[in-house]
């Protein structure tokens, strides 16, 4: 498996964690791994939603991996 933790709040480095997330997932290793993307800092006031952060990362565009991503706060546990 796969986890990245995305920081919701940080939209200038989203295009960064979109790149190594495609080069990762391209590795030979990790060919049949699964992925889950923890979209943290849900609880800041205007921070990218899950479905904002799914369509810049392109997710339903992964066919070879099972994905899943999940709103989350790690202050509070949530999610």
């Amino acid at each position: 498996f796969v986890i990245v933790v995305v920081d919701s709040t940080d939209r200038e480095r989203i295009s960064v964690t979109k790149e190594e997330l495609y080069k990762m997932l391209a590795h030979e290793d990790l060919k049949k791994a699964g992925l889950l993307i923890f979209a943290n800092k849900q609880d800041v006031k205007e921070c990218m939603t899950v479905a904002e952060i799914s369509q810049f990362l392109k997710l339903t565009s992964i066919k070879d991996h099972q994905w899943h991503i999940q709103a989350c706060c790690a202050l509070t546990g949530e999610g």
